[in-house]
C-alpha cells in the first residue's frame, strides 16, 4: 500500500533512484541490530561506483558494504575540508563544505576503519602544522632584534657605548611584536574548549576538521573542566557567529564564521549521553550512519590487500593535496570572488518539489519520528556534497589540477543531482533510526516511586539479607541504589540493623520491635 501510495503521490523518490533500486523502500530491509531495531541496508554498489574515481577507488578497497557506506558517510567530510575555498549559495548566503557526521555502530564493528579515511588529510595538516611553526620561529628572531634594541636605548641613555650593537640590525622592530597564534588543519581530538576557540579564530576562513574516534570522549570532556563544546557544534551548522570574552584580551576571540567539519564514531550508548534528547536543536545538525552487528568476524588485512591500501590511499592523498593548494591563492578573497556551486533554476525547481514530496512520504511512513528538521537542515549538505563531486569531477575531466579553478563556476550533472538525492533519502532512513533509539527510553513508562522511610524499607526485608538482596527490592519500588546504601549506613548508626561482614546485615529484632510499639 505504501509503495503504491509513493509512486502516484511521490513520483520522485522513484525517480530519483531509477537505474540503481526498484524504488527507495529497497533501502529498509529486515536487517536488525543488537537492539532489535532495523537498520537500513547498505548501499548497492551502483551508487557508490558512479562515484568520482578518487571515492569510488577507496572504497572499493572494502569488501563488507556496511563499512563502505559508513566510510562514504566519512569522507564527505573529509574532501569537504580540503576545499576551504570553495562556496555553495544556500537562501542568502554562502556556505563552505563543512559537513558533521557521525558514524555509530557496537564495540568492535569495525568502525575505527573510519580513522583510515580521515587520514587523506595528513599532508594538509603537516604542510600547515609546518607553517605555523615557521612562523613562531621567525616571531623569537624579530622578539630577539626588539630585545636588543631596548638594550642599546637603554645603554645609549646611560652613555655606555661600548655596548651598542649594529643599527642595520635591528632596523624596523619599534613595536614589541605579537607571538602568531598556533594553526593546525586537523584539530587534536582531546583538549578544552578554550583551545578550540583559539584554534577556529587562528584558522580563520579555513575549515578546520576534527576527527574523534571515540564521541564518550568529548561526552566525559563536557562533564569535566575542559568545558562545554556545544555551542560550538550548533554554531558550525549554519556557520554562525561564535565570541568568547575571558579575563584577558588576547583570549578574547570573535569567530565570525565556525568552519567545523567534524566526523565521530561511538557506540549507541555514548550517542545517548551525547544528544540526551531531541528538542535541543543539536540532533538535527548531523548526519548519521548506523553499523549493524554482525555474527561474522572481518577477514584480516593480508600483504597484497596492505599494498593496494598504499598505493590507493597514497596516490589520492596527494592528489587531494594538490586540489588544496591550487586553492590556496583564493585565501582572504572576498566571498563572492570564490568558486562555487550554480545551480540552475530547473535544477532547482527539481529539488524543490523532490523535497517536498520527502518530507509529505516521511511524515506519512514513519509517522511516530518528528524528522521535518533533520530533512529541512540537510538541503545544505545536499549541496556541499554535490560541489564535492563537481570539484572531483572536474579534475578527472582536466587530469591534473591545473587550471581547475580558472573557470570559477561549477554545476551538477543530472546524475549526479539523482545521486545526491537518492543520498539524502537514505540518510534520512539512518537518521529514524537512530531516532528510534534515542526516543525509546521516552517511550517507556516511568517507574512509580514510592516515598519510604529506611526503618519501612528494612521492614520489607528477610532477617538475614545482602546488599544486593537490599539493590534488588528497591529497584522493584523505585529507590535507586545509592539511597538504598545510604538507607543500610542509617539503619546500621541507629542500631536497627548489624553488619556482620562485606555486604551481609542482619536485623536487630529488639530495636526494630521497640520502635514498632512507639508508633502503636
Amino acid at each position: 500500500m505504501l509503495r503504491e501510495t509513493q509512486q502516484e503521490e511521490f513520483p520522485l523518490l522513484s525517480e530519483v533512484t531509477q537505474g540503481v533500486l526498484e524504488d527507495p523502500l529497497t533501502l529498509m530491509n529486515s536487517i536488525y541490530d543488537e537492539d532489535g531495531v532495523v537498520v537500513p541496508c547498505p548501499l548497492p554498489d551502483a551508487m557508490w561506483k558512479s562515484l568520482p574515481q578518487m571515492m569510488s577507488e577507496t572504497l572499493s578497497l572494502y569488501d563488507d558494504a556496511d563499512i563502505r557506506t559508513m566510510l562514504l558517510m566519512a569522507m564527505m567530510p573529509t574532501l569537504g575540508s580540503a576545499m576551504s575555498n570553495v562556496r555553495v549559495r544556500h537562501g542568502q548566503r554562502l556556505y563552505s563544505l563543512g559537513m558533521m557526521n557521525i558514524c555509530v555502530g557496537p564495540s568492535a564493528s569495525g568502525k575505527g576503519c573510519v580513522g583510515e579515511v580521515a587520514s587523506l588529510i595528513d599532508d594538509i595538516n603537516r604542510i600547515i602544522c609546518e607553517e605555523s611553526a615557521q612562523a613562531m620561529a621567525d616571531h623569537r628572531k624579530r622578539h630577539k632584534r626588539y630585545t636588543r634594541l631596548n638594550s642599546q636605548l637603554t645603554f645609549a641613555a646611560k652613555g655606555d657605548v661600548s655596548q651598542l650593537v649594529d643599527v642595520n640590525d635591528i632596523a624596523g622592530e619599534v613595536d614589541e611584536p605579537q607571538a602568531p597564534l598556533r594553526r593546525m588543519h586537523k584539530l587534536p581530538a582531546k583538549t578544552t574548549a578554550a583551545n578550540y576557540y583559539r584554534l577556529l579564530y587562528a584558522n580563520g576562513d579555513n575549515v578546520s576538521f576534527l576527527y574523534i574516534p571515540e564521541i564518550a570522549e568529548m561526552v566525559a570532556a563536557n562533564k569535566g573542566s575542559f568545558g562545554d563544546f556545544m555551542y560550538i557544534l550548533l554554531a558550525a551548522q549554519n556557520e554562525e557567529q561564535l565570541h568568547t570574552g575571558r579575563k584577558t584580551d588576547d583570549e578574547d576571540y570573535l569567530i565570525e564564521h565556525t568552519r567545523l567539519a567534524l566526523v565521530a564514531t561511538g557506540t549507541m550508548s555514548s550517542v545517548r549521553e551525547f544528544i540526551p534528547n531531541l528538542e535541543d536543536g543539536l540532533s538535527t545538525r548531523f548526519l548519521y550512519h548506523c553499523l549493524p552487528a554482525k555474527d561474522t568476524v572481518r577477514g584480516e588485512m593480508d600483504e597484497a590487500t596492505a599494498e593496494a591500501f598504499i598505493d590507493v590511499y597514497g596516490h589520492h592523498r596527494g592528489v587531494l593535496t594538490d586540489i588544496w593548494k591550487e586553492l590556496r591563492p583564493f585565501e582572504g578573497k572576498a566571498e563572492d570572488e570564490l568558486p562555487r556551486l550554480i545551480i540552475t533554476d530547473e535544477q532547482r525547481e527539481y529539488i524543490d518539489e523532490y523535497y517536498r514530496q520527502l518530507v509529505s512520504f516521511v511524515a506519512l511512513a514513519l509517522p511516530d519520528r518528528d524528522l521535518r528538521a533533520p530533512i529541512l537542515r540537510s538541503r545544505l549538505n545536499l549541496y556541499r556534497m554535490l560541489m564535492i563531486i563537481a570539484v572531483l569531477r572536474r579534475y578527472e575531466e582536466l587530469g591534473t589540477v591545473e587550471g581547475m579553478f580558472g573557470e570559477k563556476r561549477f554545476t551538477v550533472s543530472v546524475t549526479d543531482l539523482k545521486w545526491g538525492l537518492a543520498y539524502i533519502f537514505y540518510s534520512m532512513m539512518q537518521t529514524s533510526t537512530i531516532y528510534s533509539r534515542l526516543r525509546r527510553e521516552e517511550r517507556e513508562e516511568p517507574k512509580h516511586t514510592y516515598n519510604i522511610s529506611a526503618l519501612a524499607f528494612v521492614q520489607l526485608l528477610p532477617h538475614q539479607f545482602t546488599t544486593a538482596v537490599a539493590t534488588k527490592q528497591g529497584e522493584e519500588m523505585g529507590i535507586k541504589e545509592r539511597a538504598v546504601r545510604h538507607h543500610l549506613r542509617t539503619l546500621c548508626l541507629k542500631g536497627y540493623i548489624e553488619r556482620l561482614r562485606q555486604g551481609v546485615y542482619r536485623k536487630v529484632t529488639r530495636c526494630i520491635n521497640s520502635k514498632n510499639r512507639q508508633a502503636a
